[in-house]
């Protein structure tokens, strides 16, 4: 008879598998971005800055978070209303000056731009998601727009940095499924390089933006999607 106790797994050992497989899963999708987006470098085109690239950097600041191009602001994962409630709309305007009128006004939570119309939704209501319009086109014309938080709190960055890597497992999915020629230099076609790496690097602000405002030592977020 065999009177030796049944070998027990520990729970911590659990825990590390677990979180292995969670890595794993959220990971993959920025290598296989990272991974294509290198491909075929010596066709890149250099004459002139890329858009996307312009358009994000100019909101580089401690009081604004831009959530990339082609992103436009929501109240809610379940809104597809194209203005705020509580807001309003200017057209004609650079996005400096878009970006000054949030900033000097005290109840505005951020602002939406589309650099084509030069059109500037200034939000007074909380920005509580955002949607990506560049490879799903959901709207007529280019999809020229940036959704612009204004100093997002703990809770409103962990929702958009999730919101944010489902949109990176999505373009995952996409960019194998419809760019099998490698990525496109064009920067508004959906298969474009830069929209690719753009995705990347604001992936990685937020992460640092959440650790950050949320003393965390990671960016993990176990937040509800709004």
């Amino acid at each position: 008879m065999n009177t030796g106790s049944e070998p027990t797994i520990s729970p911590y050992t659990g825990q590390i598998w677990f979180r292995g497989v969670v890595l794993a899963v959220t990971a993959f999708p920025c290598f296989v971005l990272v991974w294509w987006s290198c491909q075929w470098r010596p066709f890149v085109h250099t004459s002139s800055p890329a858009i996307l690239l312009e358009t994000v950097s100019q909101t580089k600041s401690d009081e604004f978070v831009s959530l990339g191009f082609g992103t436009v602001c929501r109240s809610s994962v379940q809104d597809f209303r194209t203005v705020p409630v509580e807001g309003e709309v200017r057209g004609g305007i650079s996005k400096e000056k878009c970006q000054h009128l949030c900033s000097t006004d005290r109840t505005c939570a951020g602002f939406e731009f589309r650099r084509g119309e030069r059109r500037c939704e200034i939000w007074r209501q909380e920005i509580f998601a955002h949607r990506h319009v560049f490879h799903n086109r959901t709207v007529p014309g280019a999809p020229d727009f940036e959704c612009v938080l204004k100093l997002p709190s703990c809770q409103r960055l962990k929702a958009h940095k999730a919101l944010h890597d489902h949109a990176i497992m999505d373009l995952a999915f996409f960019v194998t499924d419809y760019c099998e020629y490698g990525p496109i230099n064009q920067d508004l076609d959906p298969c474009s390089r830069v929209y690719a790496e753009q995705m990347y690097d604001i992936n990685h602000h937020l992460c640092r933006l959440v650790t950050k405002e949320c003393k965390s030592a990671t960016c993990e977020s176990n937040s509800e999607i709004i």
